[in-house]
């Protein structure tokens, strides 16, 4: 019987702090008893608690990423003015910061060394905002911390080669009172330009996104204010068609994602609002409404939430969230085609609403993705909830939702494998708000699976879609449910300093080579069963290669060209 104490649910607030309301706990909870539950279980060592700021909470959740090269992946986080690093179960390090880390640090080779690099973003208090570079081991970057006379540097700052030169630049923003800025920084710290900074009106509080949205081969910066879109080119000015104002959409929290989802070389820019009129959005190159867009957010909610772009079934795949501030079932989570119509099953209607981070993958080894997302709920007992339902529209996992302790509003489960094992594993970090009080937890918890850690079942791992945080995204893995069908492809020698060479079972139809940031820098057709690739004029670095088959499957390859 359910138990009859009220439950709460979160509401973020303008300036970015959490509100709590009490509500009458649900009349139904699905009960997944049907059919087997996947084996997933807490890591031994976790929960681990550490001290959360009593007014500002996480964002986005945690970073993952291979740091030291064994083949496992380091939990990458900040809890109020604290940055630390976990090996497995353990602390390996940790760093104190001026401001609050809020949002996940974006992590990328800076200098094309083979090492990776970790940038965070700190604001949110008294304390002098900072932009951090460390190395892999915890060491300040050369020309780092940089602060911009003390304001406020929230979101996580972007990383994308925009010149080709195979080093990252650092895409970020500051905030005054009113009005932000927009930096484009080298690797260094110093100004990419005399053109950067820019300023906007009205405050920028997202992460900015890059890429070549027009196809002229030069990357734009795509960053929301409050009140527009805008979409800068290299040189620092607004693009034309640009910015977005409707004059009643308002954005703050959410981020773009860029993607190709019509295939025609030109990416549009996914994005979400709030203000007197919330939307679903959907911008051709030049800042327009694609055709069947925009979509209404159901009751004029405001969603601060960031879509997740996957492709499923051969076609791309929209999702977006909203809140729900009462304890109704309503329709909470959105599957969209690029022409605007809805996937077969959705929305997913439920209690509770949904505003964190929307990750996908086969966690139950039935060759279909699921999608895996958070709660604004708690409980009566202070649980908050992981959630996991299947893509095709039929319902939750058995043994879902997770329970841990904490609320999981606005963050949300980020994928990798912790141990190397090549199992995926779930990290969740929750957080106590105790209003008023000036002692609350953040709680990181690690779940263990038994499917695969592989590119073929995760097709969303995490925070905008990759550590560089630069929401620039590729299209094309295969689904899950074609694992078992797609066409054995060989890589060799991987790394290389010359020549590719690729084998596979299948005819191949074409295939194309992009920067680790997603920009397409060559193509190939009509490729025979075996083919050699020219890489001599490629600078060093990491490249991926998407491979296109006779049956219009695809596959994405890392490659690295050495010297």
């Amino acid at each position: 019987m359910q138990s009859t104490a009220q439950w709460r649910i979160g509401q973020l607030q303008d300036d970015g702090s959490i509100a709590v309301n009490s509500i009458q706990s649900p009349s139904h909870i699905a009960d997944n008893n049907t059919r087997s539950a996947p084996a997933i279980k807490l890591r031994e060592g976790y929960p681990v608690i550490f001290a959360a700021d009593p007014v500002f909470k996480n964002f986005r959740n945690v970073s993952l990423a291979d740091l030291d090269g064994d083949g496992a992946d380091e939990i990458i986080f900040g809890v109020a003015d604290k940055f630390f690093v976990f090996r497995a179960d353990t602390l390996w390090w940790s760093r104190q910061l001026s401001g609050l880390a809020r949002f996940p640090a974006a992590i990328g080779d800076l200098e094309n060394d083979g090492i990776e690099d970790l940038v965070v973003l700190t604001g949110f208090n008294d304390d002098p905002g900072q932009i951090y570079a460390f190395n892999s081991r915890g060491i300040d970057k050369p020309g780092w911390p940089r602060d911009f006379d003390g304001r406020w540097l929230i979101s996580s700052p972007a990383l994308a080669d925009i010149d080709g030169d195979s080093r990252l630049e650092i895409i970020c923003s500051d905030l005054e009172s009113g009005f932000g800025n927009v930096h484009l920084l080298r690797s260094d710290g110093n100004s990419y330009s005399g053109n950067w900074p820019v300023t906007l009106p009205n405050v920028p509080a997202v992460t900015p996104s890059v890429g070549d949205i027009d196809g002229d081969g030069d990357p734009e910066v795509i960053i929301a204010s409050t009140r527009e879109i805008y979409a800068f080119n290299l040189p620092g000015n607004v693009k034309e068609g640009w910015p977005f104002n409707n004059g009643v959409t308002k954005f703050s929290f959410q981020s773009p994602i860029l993607t190709d989802l019509e295939g025609d070389g030109l990416l549009e820019t996914i994005i979400e609002g709030h203000g007197d009129w919330p939307l679903y959005l959907n911008l051709d190159a030049t800042g327009q409404h694609k055709e069947g867009w925009p979509k209404p957010v159901p009751q004029g909610q405001w969603t601060f939430h960031t879509p997740t772009v996957i492709q499923y079934e051969g076609s791309p795949v929209i999702l977006t969230g909203r809140p729900i501030s009462d304890n109704t079932a309503r329709p909470m989570l959105f599957a969209w085609r690029p022409d605007g119509s809805l996937l077969d099953g959705f929305p997913i209607v439920k209690t509770g609403g949904l505003e964190g981070l929307i990750t996908v993958a086969d966690i139950d080894q039935d060759h279909q993705p699921e999608i895996i997302f958070p709660s604004n709920m708690i409980d009566s007992l202070g649980h908050g909830f992981i959630h996991a339902y299947e893509l095709d529209g039929s319902g939750e996992v058995p043994g879902f939702p997770l329970k841990p302790y904490g609320w999981t509003f606005l963050n949300g489960a980020t994928l990798g494998d912790v141990d190397g094992n090549g199992l995926l594993d779930l990290a969740v970090l929750t957080y106590t708000e105790n209003e008023g009080s000036a002692h609350d937890s953040a709680l990181l918890y690690v779940y263990e699976t038994d499917a695969p850690a592989n590119d073929e079942s995760v097709l969303w791992s995490t925070y905008k879609g990759n550590n560089l945080r630069n929401g620039n995204i590729v299209l094309g893995l295969s689904t899950s449910r074609t694992i078992h069908e797609a066409p054995q492809i060989k890589l060799f020698p991987n790394p290389t300093p010359d020549y590719l060479r690729i084998e596979s079972n299948h005819s191949l139809h074409s295939l194309e080579i992009f920067t680790s940031t997603g920009h397409k820098i060559s193509s190939y057709t009509d490729l025979s069963f075996r083919k050699t690739i020219n890489l001599t004029t490629l600078p060093v670095g990491v490249y991926m290669i998407k491979i296109n088959s006779q049956g219009g499957q695809a596959q994405m390859h890392k490659i690295i060209k050495d010297q």
